[in-house]
């Protein structure tokens, strides 16, 4: 299913903030379009596209056609970058993507947010720096039967001094990543970065998408046997 990204960012507010349990009041968190869970690459075009975008390096080496669907991701993602954002807002801002599950020599590891990025900024001052790294690899969220703790994702990750050092950071930091769910990413990552950079330089959320929940009653039959059809309609 070929997509694109909506032409504009939308804002997480009061009104969704829940859905993410570790963000807080004072998280500025941006995104284009809405992952829906447990409906797979069927979801629509956002699925679709995180379906490719998500594509296990691995996988892409054996299968030609899922590594072309994933580097069709990586430009339509680029695109939609440099599309909403423009030249004038990307030079004023210094993009960091959130460091993948798995450590840089494991043969999963994936830099396909600092592709994007840098594609999408490409031709332009731009300054699109990998400043975190994870000091070992885990098993991502969504495969693993029991999720890293806040406090055990922010002992993973590590500040890369050597690339902070290489110039001054922008006025703004942007923590780049492909979904939103809970926020704890987005919170370990911004923590970590705090430990080296000062609290003058705003940080916020870039995502390509955030996630729907599943709805619990999606697959109820409300006019059946139940008769909770029945119930919810007024007399």
């Amino acid at each position: 299913m070929p997509t694109s990204l909506p032409e504009r960012l939308t804002g997480i507010d009061e009104t969704n903030r829940t859905q993410h349990a570790f963000l807080q009041e004072g998280d500025r968190c941006l995104f284009f379009g809405e992952y829906f869970t447990g409906k797979g690459y069927q979801g629509g075009g956002t699925n679709q596209l995180m379906f490719n975008f998500k594509t296990l390096p691995s996988i892409a080496r054996e299968n030609p056609a899922r590594s072309n669907h994933k580097e069709r991701a990586i430009a339509t993602i680029a695109a939609g970058l440099r599309a909403v954002l423009g030249r004038d807002q990307i030079e004023r801002l210094t993009f960091v993507p959130v460091p993948p599950s798995k450590s840089l020599r494991h043969p999963d590891y994936d830099d396909r947010l600092t592709r994007a990025l840098t594609l999408g900024c490409s031709g332009f001052d731009s300054d699109v720096r990998p400043l975190l790294r994870r000091s070992s690899s885990t098993e991502s969220d969504h495969r693993a039967a029991d999720r890293l703790t806040p406090e055990a994702l922010h002992a993973l990750l590590e500040v890369d001094s050597v690339a902070l050092a290489v110039k001054p950071l922008r006025e703004t930091i942007v923590l780049f990543d492909d979904v939103i769910t809970t926020g704890k990413s987005f919170k370990c990552c911004e923590r970590r970065l705090r430990d080296a950079i000062p609290a003058s330089v705003p940080i916020i959320g870039l995502f390509v998408a955030r996630r729907i929940p599943r709805n619990p009653f999606g697959d109820l039959d409300i006019d059946g046997p139940t008769g909770l059809g029945k119930s919810l309609s007024r007399p």
